[in-house]
């Protein structure tokens, strides 16, 4: 048994403290909202301490805010979450938000953290549309390629299937790869994880398709299900034999044109301790998914180590046990990522 990183395999009991689902370079700029007149004067601006209150408030109103392309800010700011005692990471960028797997290479290569890839295709929205009309057999051939030879031109290998992107109502595209994806994972036994829309309820629609086609849903994770503050929605996933990513810990952006907020980290902490209380801790990863600037602590945020140095020790003080955040951070990403072989 192995879990596959981009440097190589690696033993499972090897891999560590390890952050369920973030992006160490990705291109969010297809999600860019053109901003109202009144907020124009973002479009083009870097974050800086003039405007992150504006930028906290409306993140996608800036296409620079989107674009995480320098691994040597990337690689400083991973040092801190090694520096914390963070020892791995699975790095979720797909199709559509520009995966680099060489520079991930090198980044891991710079900061001795543990990175395991995922592949894949993002939403469809986000696609060329010479993608759109792929086939299922098309798409199975693709994740089959990037998990068995390389990634997008490259020999590395990809360790797991996603962030497998998914809209609401979940496009033929995006319910053909969960088919695909379903059929790899029965051949490979790679599990799946899958990006859901912020504040949609496909969730289980998107488990009925995989399960469908023979998916194991205990390899299975969800991603942003910390985005609803829903105790009695994750208790249905739950029940459903899947991973919960509580996954964007530390963001906590509003929309303006929609009046829309995230939750708030105390808001995710009390839905930790619900599923706890009811079982399900061996179903929870937690990480942030930075993806925009304003995440990192360049640029004001909080960085990747904010679970370690902020969130854990809240989850203490509520009575978290250490082997309950074992279980989190390390026993079931452990499992998820853990492949069959030499």
């Amino acid at each position: 048994m192995y879990i596959r990183t981009v440097l190589g395999p690696i033993a499972p009991e090897d891999l560590g403290i390890t952050l369920g689902h973030e992006h160490l370079l990705i291109d969010l700029r297809g999600l860019w909202d053109n901003p109202p007149p009144e907020r124009a004067h973002l479009i083009e601006q870097e974050p800086t301490l003039e405007n992150l209150g504006e930028l906290i408030r409306n993140p996608y109103d800036s296409r620079l805010n989107l674009l995480i392309d320098d691994p040597e800010l990337t690689v400083a700011e991973l040092r801190r979450y090694r520096d914390a005692g963070g020892q791995a990471l699975i790095d979720m960028t797909t199709v559509g938000i520009k995966p680099d797997p060489q520079r991930l290479c090198a980044i891991a290569q710079a900061t001795d953290v543990h990175v395991v890839a995922g592949c894949g295709y993002y939403r469809q929205p986000l696609l060329t549309e010479t993608l759109h009309d792929r086939s299922t057999e098309e798409i199975a051939d693709d994740l089959l390629l990037w998990l068995n030879e390389g990634m997008y031109g490259t020999t590395i290998r990809a360790g797991l299937m996603g962030e497998l992107g998914t809209s609401s109502p979940i496009y033929p595209f995006e319910e053909r790869q969960l088919r695909a994806a379903a059929h790899v994972q029965r051949i490979t036994g790679a599990s799946i994880n899958v990006h859901p829309l912020t504040w949609g309820y496909e969730h289980l629609r998107i488990l009925a398709i995989l399960e469908e086609e023979g998916a194991d849903l205990s390899r299975v994770a969800i991603s942003h299900c910390d985005e609803l503050v829903e105790p009695a929605w994750h208790e249905r996933i739950a029940e459903r034999g899947a991973v919960l990513s509580f996954d964007t810990f530390g963001s906590e952006a509003y929309f303006d044109r929609s009046f829309a907020q995230e939750p708030r980290d105390t808001d995710r902490i009390q839905c930790v301790l619900r599923l706890l209380e009811k079982g399900y801790g061996s179903q929870l990863t937690l990480a942030h998914d930075i993806c925009t600037r304003t995440q990192f602590h360049r640029y004001g945020g909080w960085g990747w180590d904010h679970l370690l140095r902020n969130i854990v020790p809240r989850l203490r003080h509520a009575g978290v046990s250490q082997e309950e955040l074992d279980t989190i951070f390390i026993e079931t990403p452990r499992r998820l990522l853990t492949l069959q072989g030499d």
